[in-house]
């Protein structure tokens, strides 16, 4: 993720132009994402990986998605201005990366309705761990 927040116009040109190295590009992140040790293999099907990578392959999307991290990067942290005051849901799935605390949570969003941390998953948790997911989903829409 180093060079998705210094120079993302940088990789962007090398995934757009390969269907390949878009596919390694992807699957390193699920490795360093997911809640597997880094064998995503053993927590999400690898046709759902495909698609994933299809989805960034045939809009030719990964130049926008890699210069998303790098904009999160310049502000702040990826966070910037007042807290919140829309009603808000967090579940802190284990294997993400970006660690959040319910402190935290409590600070950035004014009406925190929601927080939980499930056992297993990760950035990809609806392809991980739905189930929890969804349960959480649920839980932040019930208080509202």
């Amino acid at each position: 993720m180093k060079l998705q927040n210094t120079r993302p116009q940088s990789v962007a040109f090398a995934l757009a132009d390969s269907p390949v190295g878009l596919a390694a590009w992807i699957y390193a992140l699920f490795q360093d994402v997911t809640d597997s040790d880094g064998a995503p293999e053993t927590v999400i099907p690898l046709d759902h990986m495909l698609d994933d990578i299809m989805l960034y392959w045939l809009p030719n999307a990964s130049a926008s998605a890699a210069r998303f991290y790098w904009e999160n990067a310049q502000a702040a942290g990826g966070f910037s201005g007042e807290p919140i005051a829309l009603p808000a849901g967090v579940s802190m799935f284990p294997g993400e990366a970006l660690r959040l605390s319910r402190r935290w949570a409590e600070q950035r969003f004014a009406d925190l309705r929601h927080y939980s941390q499930p056992k297993r998953g990760g950035h990809f948790a609806a392809m991980e761990n739905p189930a929890a997911l969804v349960a959480d989903v649920r839980a932040t829409f019930a208080s509202i």
